[in-house]
């Protein structure tokens, strides 16, 4: 009886090619790669353009949804629903990437999220699309003219830099004092005890307590902040009812959050910078309406965004300062009344 010819065998396939094959089609790389494109994406704009804008903020976090959702659905039918979460742990984990290489400090990235989060569920539904009408080999393309991209939008916004527009915030409260007092306060109000609360807990400056060198037009008044003194030359002394000032110098408008002691990113120099500012102080029957007024500039782009998040934060100081005017002074007035 003869015997059945010996079949050839299949082609073997070395661990190192079925080692990678399975970290592709796991979830991990969904999580890593992006993550690690986007640190490397993350330090051409922050530390060789210092750059804060468009390509940052808007493309970047595109570009890791899209190529986590194209791993999410190597090889396997995939969803927005199962690939937006992936791509949401990709995004957080090159939070801790930056905060690890020292790039930017943990409230930064905490108030960026919600925008980033938005651009992730984009980039990883543009992902999904593309993944399901395409190959593999021309997702990985369009992956790459993403990444591409990215350079030559960073660079041109650098290249193209306008300056920053000017914002005002202007905040308000009522005073039940005698206007001399509240004027008294506002020139050079007493430090300020209470505990800061709020995003001023974990290191967005916050005021301590205001002085003043001088008289009249030409004073020099130093507002203390908890990373040190705004410079405000006085420009309008209009006893009681019109303090104006420019400002001359501007401490760095928080202290980063980081595992890091005294961490230095660039967005901490020139980014957000006070111009000038006022107190009026209007007399409404026996009240006082004491308003104060901030114009500042920020290099933060998109601006529908970061202007809305920074005219909040010098909103919350504007109302630190105010309520504290307001309890020192209705504080006397108490006091001289019961004596």
């Amino acid at each position: 009886m003869n015997s059945p010819l010996p079949t050839t065998p299949p082609p073997v396939t070395g661990p190192p090619a079925t080692a990678l094959s399975r970290f592709l089609n796991h979830w991990s790389a969904a999580i890593t790669i992006p993550a690690l494109i986007g640190v490397a994406l993350t330090a051409l704009s922050v530390v060789f353009f210092e750059e804060y804008g468009w390509g940052l903020f808007i493309l970047l976090p595109v570009i890791v949804g899209f190529i986590s959702a194209l791993f999410t659905g190597y090889r396997r039918k995939a969803s927005i629903t199962s690939a937006f979460p992936i791509a949401l742990a990709s995004m957080l984990f090159l939070g801790l990437l930056i905060v690890l290489f020292a790039m930017d400090g943990l409230i930064c990235l905490v108030l960026a999220l919600p925008l980033s989060a938005i651009q992730v569920l984009i980039g990883a539904a543009a992902g999904i699309s593309v993944s399901a009408f395409l190959n593999a080999k021309a997702s990985a393309s369009t992956a790459l003219l993403l990444c591409a991209a990215f350079p030559f939008l960073v660079g041109f916004e650098h290249a193209t830099e306008a300056p920053a527009p000017i914002r005002e915030v202007q905040t308000s409260v009522l005073i039940d004092a005698p206007i001399e007092d509240v004027w008294e306060a506002v020139v050079a109000f007493p430090k300020i005890t209470d505990e800061p609360d709020g995003l001023f807990k974990y290191g967005i400056a916050y005021p301590i307590e205001a002085r003043i060198d001088g008289i009249g037009e030409g004073a020099i008044r130093y507002c203390v902040f908890s990373t040190g003194s705004f410079v405000e030359p006085i420009t309008t002394w209009d006893e009681p009812n019109h303090l104006a000032f420019d400002v001359i110098e501007n401490p760095p408008p928080m202290k980063e959050w980081s595992i890091y002691d005294d961490l230095d990113t660039p967005h901490l120099h020139g980014f957000m910078v006070s111009k000038r500012g006022q107190f009026k102080l209007i007399q409404e029957g026996r009240q006082v309406r004491l308003e104060g007024t901030t114009w500042y500039s920020h290099s933060l782009a998109p601006e529908f965004y970061w202007g809305a998040v920074s005219d909040e934060i010098i909103h919350r100081i504007h109302l630190r300062v105010l309520n504290h005017i307001k309890e020192h002074t209705e504080a006397n007035t108490a006091g001289s009344v019961a004596d």
